[in-house]
């Protein structure tokens, strides 16, 4: 027989208590699974504890799968070994959508003389929303498409695959697919773009947060549309003036793992868990239909116009229902993607903010892992010449701020290429896709 072999190791929690108490219904569950995957069945024995409890074991032919439930937690260990190379994944997650788990970790150990004792160990949030959470299977955690991202991530990617990588969360909401990795530093991939680097994310949420807030008088109300790693949320509540922070993100699993995911919560400081953060899990283009209160500052931290769905994030018609909850004194901010990759779609942002009826103020800084980056501000009345500087503790910006706002010759040159982006003419996504052709 080979001695290549597969060891899945399973805690699973959040699960259906009655039927963790049920050692019948485990019994049955088990044996179809095994079955469906193919395996002689040599021995069963399935035990109820008093009060509560089960344990069981079902020996096979290529070794074993057991199982132990603490039903007044919520809480179940799995243990599957086989020989040889069975698809077995599949039939696992069945199984764990049949207890009903919401909160699943992995540890997925190879056997055998050629296997290296290679382990990987992923995280798994299982939502009503996200049936199919997990992508790939358990002999390749991560497979990339080469229809999703672009060139220099996924040669980045490809670099964190080959080597040593701990993968704290792999797998897809009914929005995108999500990669949390913790390599030398922690990285979120959503369909295989990066969207931070925790060596110099500061110098993206710094730039995205701080001219907005210290431009905007009062800043005690806040809205925050998309950002749902919480961490231009961490900058925010540095403020001690803010009063109430309403954030708007489409994707719960990105709030989930923002919330619990041990390293990615120490990143954004706990932000999620400030009493004054009120989180809204919905689409912002329904949110800001809403009858809201005004606010002093609005940021707007959208992923880049790659399709059509976040084009329509970029137009006139979302700009004006932004504006209409903007308080008269107040500011916005709206990341603006890369003014040196894609300038034409930078320069259009701000063409169709203005076309909202605000006035705008054009700012960039370089962020190492993604070269120089564009932000716009917006507002009811002229911005400030006099750039303020920076209150609050700060890591990656000069207190002086007033370099990010030169744009270099040749950026500020395009500018006269810009379109108007609306709903019935949508048109950034096709801009912004021809510009990167052009610059790969």
């Amino acid at each position: 027989m080979d001695t290549k072999g597969q060891h899945l190791i399973i805690d699973a929690f959040e699960c259906q208590s009655a039927i963790l108490n049920n050692a019948e219904q485990l019994k049955e569950l088990l044996t179809k699974a095994i079955e469906h995957i193919g395996m002689e069945i040599l021995s069963t024995h399935f035990h109820s504890f008093s009060p509560q409890g089960v344990t069981g074991v079902i020996g096979i032919s290529t070794s074993h799968f057991s199982i132990h439930t603490w039903p007044e937690h919520g809480y179940v260990a799995l243990d599957l070994y086989t020989c040889g190379n069975q698809e077995i994944w599949p039939t696992v997650k069945e199984i764990l959508k049949k207890i009903e788990a919401k909160r699943v970790e992995v540890y997925e150990h190879s056997r055998g003389e050629e296997s290296k004792n290679t382990s990987t160990m992923k995280k798994l949030i299982l939502t009503s929303d996200t049936e199919n959470t997990e992508k790939g299977n358990s002999r390749e955690l991560l497979q990339l498409q080469d229809n999703r991202g672009n060139d220099w991530d996924m040669k980045q990617l490809k670099e964190i695959i080959a080597g040593k990588h701990d993968v704290l969360y792999h797998g897809s909401s009914q929005y995108q697919d999500i990669l949390l990795v913790k390599a030398n530093d922690l990285r979120l991939y959503l369909d295989q773009e990066l969207q931070f680097c925790s060596l110099d994310e500061r110098h993206y949420h710094e730039a995205l947060v701080y001219p907005v807030m210290e431009m905007a008088a009062p800043h005690e109300r806040i809205l925050i549309l998309g950002g749902g790693d919480g961490l231009a949320l961490r900058e925010v509540l540095k403020y001690p003036k803010v009063k109430h922070v309403d954030f708007v993100d489409i994707d719960p699993i990105i709030i989930q793992l923002a919330k619990t995911e041990p390293a990615l919560l120490a990143l954004n400081n706990g932000a999620f868990l400030d009493d004054r953060v009120h989180v809204h899990i919905e689409d912002a283009q329904k949110f800001i239909t809403r009858e809201l209160q005004a606010y002093d500052v609005i940021i707007i931290d959208f992923p880049d116009p790659v399709n059509p769905i976040l084009s329509s994030l970029y137009t006139e018609e979302l700009f004006s229902q932004v504006a209409n909850h903007l308080s008269k004194d107040g500011a916005l901010v709206c990341q603006s993607g890369s003014p040196e990759d894609a300038p034409k779609t930078f320069w259009s942002i701000a063409e169709t903010i203005k076309k909202a009826g605000l006035l705008t103020l054009e700012y960039n800084v370089t962020v190492p892992s993604f070269g120089l980056w564009g932000f716009h501000l917006g507002a009811h009345k002229k911005l400030a010449k006099k750039i303020p500087q920076i209150s609050v503790p700060h890591q990656a910006l000069p207190a002086n701020m007033e370099p990010l706002f030169k744009i270099p010759s040749a950026i500020m040159s395009v500018q006269k290429d810009a379109v108007i982006n609306s709903l019935d003419n949508l048109r950034l996504h096709e801009l912004y896709e021809q510009e990167m052709k052009d610059w790969s």
